[in-house]
């Protein structure tokens, strides 16, 4: 199936130092575009620098974060934001993407209030479109919705914990899904 999006989609992905995002710094953010053709482009991979990180335990064990070099690196959060408010202005205001997106939106609003101004209204969650289509019979139940699970059953090279590498797969994903319905509809017709 060859594939057109009415828009493009900003797959995005962020690694933390923690669940809470009122204790836990934001670390990481990563980000693809979804082209109309079903292409990925534009990757951009931005760290974020704090005066202080509180980490949960194994949090860096996890994302395997060097904290140290990591802070040599990072921009502080008002240049990241700037530079995901430029990002989004490459293509327009367009919708977000991610898997199990309500935690990462939990540390981006803190980092962007102006969240609905730069990006439109809604998301797409891959792990909420891929437990409908398991419901649906269209996914099999075995698969799980974990990225790795998905990213596994569709046969995408994937590795875990890595902002901008979570936020290509999941853009992948998102492709695969799309053909999933697409060939189901096709078939029907």
């Amino acid at each position: 199936m060859s594939m057109t999006l009415r828009q493009p989609i900003i797959f995005l992905d962020v690694e933390t130092g923690g669940r809470d995002p009122a204790r836990h710094p934001l670390l990481t953010v990563g980000a693809v575009t979804l082209g109309e053709d079903g292409q990925i482009s534009r990757p951009i991979h931005l760290l974020v620098g704090h005066p202080e990180y509180c980490v949960e335990p194994g949090a860096l064990e996890v994302t395997g974060i060097d904290l140290l070099a990591h802070d040599r690196a990072a921009r502080p959060p008002q240049e990241v934001a700037a530079a995901l408010r430029d990002y989004a202005a490459g293509v327009g205001r367009v919708m977000l993407g991610g898997h199990n997106f309500g935690f990462d939106l939990r540390f981006l609003r803190p980092l962007l209030p102006d969240l609905r101004k730069v990006f439109r209204s809604g998301y797409v969650d891959t792990k909420l479109t891929a437990q409908f289509l398991i419901h649906a019979g269209v996914l099999p139940r075995g698969i799980g919705t974990p990225l790795s699970q998905l990213t596994e059953h569709f046969g995408i090279e994937y590795t875990a914990h890595n902002a901008l590498e979570d936020a290509t797969a999941t853009a992948k994903v998102y492709v695969e899904l799309l053909r999933l319905v697409g060939d189901r509809s096709g078939a029907s017709a």
